[in-house]
């Protein structure tokens, strides 16, 4: 370090001093310039040039492979029937076990049914005295046409006499509506099954008073057979109507039910209807299966995953499900290009057959996928490969 010497001017009577102040400014140029590097590239030992990265990939080759595609579903029994009585009264008996089976017709549950018979009587009786009336004026009216022919009688008492007759037929067809829904409320105090199927927990006792068409008395469901509903996107409706390109050629799709615990329901299901609309909200469409139940083992309600199972045609495209780049926009993966030039390129994903995704756009055959050292490289680079 150079030192001033302050008590003493440098150019006063030290020719010494001035020597020393000369060689410290030397020096301090000397490293001011170093430092700079005077315009010159550092050697190669303070830094090579960029080294290429290594990646692993793999050529896209067609071939034939077993989809299992799995849909979250529900159970829905293709009948369900609630029993609301359509008579006003009390819970006079229960003639069926809850839970069990039971067939078209079968009587049920019965309401007291005293004041329907009662009522019954009373418009029966009516209807006989509207009969007896209608046949007294239907004598009445055939006694005056009689006399009129003889010029006997006014037509004006003629014509008084068929209007009689006429509101007699009234009152008689108005007795008989009457004691038609009497009689009606009478049959119907006895509740019977609407349908063969089996019937739930009775939501009632004996002695409770029941309201006509509000009180919910029991529930019957025919499950046999029994639905899977599931919803699939807008965009492949076709693989379920039979009109897509993909499917054709392809052997048919089978579809099972898997429960929470893996297993499969040993009965296959097929199509019964696809829904007329797509819902707006999520871009899907509703597809109703339909699986034989005779043993009952399916409950309506049930909570399941729907599994199709398929084929694809022997020229079917897929990749290691690890080389997928997945972005908010869109699905890509990094291929190589000439003189091994990682290039970006956007596909359309399928789904996965064990560790493999099934491409449905945006892959050739013979196409090389970087499938490790995804996170070492950006589009533009060059690599050296490792082939799989």
């Amino acid at each position: 370090m150079l030192q001033f010497n302050f008590q003493r001017p440098f150019f006063q009577k030290h020719r010494q001093g001035r020597v020393y102040l000369w060689i410290g400014i030397c020096l301090t140029g000397s490293i001011i310039g170093g430092a700079c590097g005077n315009g010159k590239a550092p050697s190669a030992g303070m830094g090579g040039p960029h080294m290429k990265a290594t990646v692993s990939a793999t050529t896209v080759n067609p071939t034939s492979y077993t989809i299992d595609e799995k849909f979250p579903a529900t159970l829905i029994a293709n009948n369900i029937v609630e029993l609301r009585p359509d008579v006003t009264g009390y819970l006079e008996a229960i003639r069926v076990k809850d839970g069990s089976n039971v067939s078209k017709g079968q009587v049920l549950y019965e309401v007291d049914k005293s004041r329907y018979a009662a009522a019954y009587g009373q418009v029966g009786a009516s209807l006989q005295q509207a009969q007896a009336d209608l046949a007294q004026k239907q004598r009445d009216l055939e006694r005056y046409q009689n006399l009129l022919s003889h010029d006997a009688i006014s037509k004006q008492t003629v014509d008084q006499a068929a209007t009689a007759v006429k509101t007699a037929e009234a009152n008689v067809a108005a007795a008989k509506a009457a004691v038609q829904k009497a009689g009606t409320d009478v049959n119907h105090a006895v509740l019977r099954a609407p349908l063969s199927g089996k019937i739930g927990i009775a939501q009632v006792k004996v002695g409770d008073i029941i309201n006509a068409g509000q009180t919910l008395v029991n529930t019957i469901v025919n499950e046999n057979p029994m639905f899977a509903d599931f919803d699939v996107p807008q965009a492949r409706i076709g693989e379920f109507t039979g009109g897509s390109k993909q499917m054709a050629g392809e052997p048919a799709r089978k579809f099972y039910l898997q429960f929470a615990d893996s297993s499969r329901y040993d009965q296959t299901g097929k199509i019964l209807a696809i829904n007329n609309i797509v819902d707006p909200q999520t871009g899907t469409i509703r597809v109703r299966l339909e699986f034989p139940n005779k043993n009952g083992w399916l409950k309506s309600g049930m909570s399941c995953v729907v599994v199709m199972e398929y084929n694809t045609g022997a020229n079917q495209l897929a990749i290691p499900a690890k080389a997928i780049i997945q972005t908010l926009a869109e699905t890509n993966v990094y291929v190589l290009g000439p003189g091994d030039v990682v290039q970006p390129r956007p596909i359309e994903p399928g789904p996965i057959t064990d560790s493999m995704l099934i491409i449905r756009k945006g892959l050739s055959a013979g196409d090389k996928v970087i499938v490790e050292g995804l996170q070492k490289v950006r589009p533009g680079d060059t690599v050296n490969v490792q082939m799989k």
